[in-house]
């Protein structure tokens, strides 16, 4: 007898390849983004600290800052980092194309990337963050007295699209953004299981859920392969 589909919905936007991947998973897939991601343009200041050699370590918490950097590459002078610290292996992968290499914390989260800079405690630091950041890092630096300077490079708007929440067997989220913006509008149906794509995220979820699952690796087809898990065990 042929399974039924389990109907998913991702609170991102995801390509073809994700989505045929849930097909194989018995996952019907809709996704809807509930970010939108806005790069920042760099300021005459902004780059004079970047450029001034004053804050050698530099810090990425997200693909999306990396970007920012890449579309400031001509104006930045990459020699005046000395040490560089990003979570997340595609963050690392995606400065690696810069030219940067990176040093990536075992477990994909600030938490554990602090435990990383406690070898660095006594130097300066350069954050580059969005406006939604989490504060987990800002902790530390006022905790160890650390000078640091904190660059905004992107921005992250809340959005909310209409869906019929009933619809769907579980929801799965990518950030504590897109936690944020579904639970503004959402209430969960049913019991719906949430999924989450990294520790981060599923910290955000244990505020609205009692039934958080986490993938085994931070990308979208494990955590289509942790929905497929769920429904057939």
């Amino acid at each position: 007898m042929t399974k039924k589909n389990k109907r998913i919905l991702f609170t991102r936007s995801l390509n073809n390849d994700q989505i045929e991947f849930g097909l194989k998973m018995n996952c019907l897939i809709d996704h809807h983004a509930f970010i939108r991601i806005d790069l920042s343009a760099l300021s005459s200041e902004e780059l004079e600290i970047i450029n001034s050699g004053q804050y050698p370590n530099w810090i990425f918490t997200s693909q999306n800052a990396v970007r920012s950097l890449q579309a400031n590459k001509e104006q930045i002078q990459i020699d005046k980092m000395e040490n560089c610290f990003a979570v997340g292996q595609k963050t690392a992968d995606q400065l690696s194309e810069m030219g940067i290499s990176s040093l990536v914390p075992a477990r994909h989260n600030s938490e554990v990337l602090s435990e990383l800079l406690e070898n660095h405690a006594n130097e300066p630091f350069l954050y580059f963050t969005g406006n939604l950041r989490q504060k987990t890092l800002i902790h530390f630096f006022e905790e160890h007295e650390n000078l640091y300077k904190e660059i905004k490079v992107y921005n992250t708007h809340l959005i909310q699209p209409e869906i019929a929440l009933e619809n769907y067997d579980a929801i799965c989220f990518c950030s504590p953004s897109a936690v944020h913006s579904f639970f503004k509008n959402y209430q969960l149906k049913n019991n719906q299981p949430c999924f989450a794509i990294g520790t981060t995220t599923a910290v955000a979820l244990v505020n609205y859920s009692d039934d958080v699952m986490m993938s085994d690796q931070t990308n979208v087809f494990s955590l289509i392969q942790t929905c497929n898990q769920f429904f057939n065990s």
